[in-house]
C-alpha cells in the first residue's frame, strides 16, 4: 500500500503543477498584447520626440544661415566703405602735398617783396602784394591743418572698419562651423527617424500575426492542460478507489 500512496502523492504534485501552469498560461495573449501596446506607445513617443528635435535643429540652421547672410552683407558694406575711405584719403593726401608745396613758394615771394621794400622800391604797391600773399599763406596753412585733420579722421575710420571686418569674419567663421555641426546633427536625426519608422512599421506588421499566434498558443495550452489535469484526476480517483477497497 505504501507504493500506492507514493504514486498518489506524485500524481497530486503533477496535478498541482498543471493547475499552476494553467493559471500562468491563462491571460498570456492579453499580457503579450499589453506588452506590444506598451512598446508601440513608447516607439510613437520616441518618434514624436525626434520629430521635435529635427524641427528645433532646422530652426537653428535657418537662424544660423540668416545670421551668416547678415554678416556677409555687413562685411561687403564695410569693405566698400573702406575702399571709398581709402580713395578719399588718397585724394586728401594729394591735396595736402599740393598745398604743402605751395607754402615755400609763397614765402619766397613774400621775402623777395620785403627785400624790394628794404631797397626803397615803391612801398605802397609792394605792401599790398605782400598783404595778399600773407593772406594766401594763412589760407593755405589753414587748409593744410584741415587736410591733416581730415586725413587723421579718415585713417581712424579705416582702422575702425578693418577691425570690425576682422571681428565680423571671425563671427562668420564661428557661425559657419556651428552650421556644419547642426547640419551633421540633422542628418543623424533624420537617419535615426528613418530607422525608427522602419522598425515601427515592421512591429505593426508583425503585431497582428504575433497576437493571433499567442491566442492560439494560449487556447491550445489551456485545453491540453485541462485534459491532462482531468486524466490525472481520474488516476487519483482510481488510486483512492483501490486503496479504499
Amino acid at each position: 500500500m505504501s507504493g500506492v500512496s507514493v504514486s498518489k502523492d506524485a500524481l497530486t504534485k503533477v496535478k498541482t503543477a498543471l493547475n499552476d501552469y494553467q493559471i500562468d498560461i491563462s491571460g498570456f495573449s492579453i499580457r503579450i498584447e499589453k506588452h506590444s501596446s506598451d512598446i508601440s506607445k513608447s516607439a510613437e513617443f520616441e518618434m514624436q520626440k525626434i520629430a521635435r528635435q529635427i524641427e528645433d535643429v532646422r530652426n537653428e540652421i535657418d537662424q544660423l544661415k540668416t545670421r551668416i547672410n547678415q554678416i556677409e552683407e555687413a562685411i561687403n558694406q564695410m569693405t566698400n566703405e573702406t575702399k571709398s575711405a581709402e580713395k578719399k584719403m588718397a585724394t586728401a593726401e594729394n591735396q595736402l602735398a599740393s598745398k604743402q608745396s605751395e607754402v615755400p613758394y609763397i614765402r619766397e615771394q613774400i621775402a623777395e617783396l620785403e627785400q624790394a621794400v628794404a631797397e626803397g622800391e615803391a612801398k605802397k604797391n609792394i605792401q599790398s602784394k605782400i598783404y595778399q600773399l600773407r593772406s594766401r599763406l594763412s589760407q593755405v596753412e589753414s587748409e593744410i591743418r584741415q587736410l591733416h585733420n581730415e586725413i587723421s579722421e579718415i585713417n581712424e575710420r579705416i582702422s575702425q572698419l578693418r577691425r570690425k571686418i576682422q571681428e565680423a569674419q571671425s563671427e562668420k567663421a564661428k557661425k559657419e562651423n556651428d552650421l556644419r555641426i547642426k547640419e551633421k546633427l540633422l542628418d543623424r536625426l533624420r537617419n535615426k527617424q528613418e530607422r525608427m519608422k522602419s522598425a515601427l512599421a515592421k512591429l505593426n506588421d508583425n503585431l497582428g500575426p504575433m497576437l493571433s499566434a499567442s491566442k492560439s498558443f494560449e487556447t491550445q495550452a489551456v485545453s491540453k492542460t485541462e485534459k491532462s489535469a482531468g486524466n490525472i484526476e481520474k488516476c487519483i480517483a482510481a488510486v483512492d478507489a483501490y486503496m479504499s477497497g
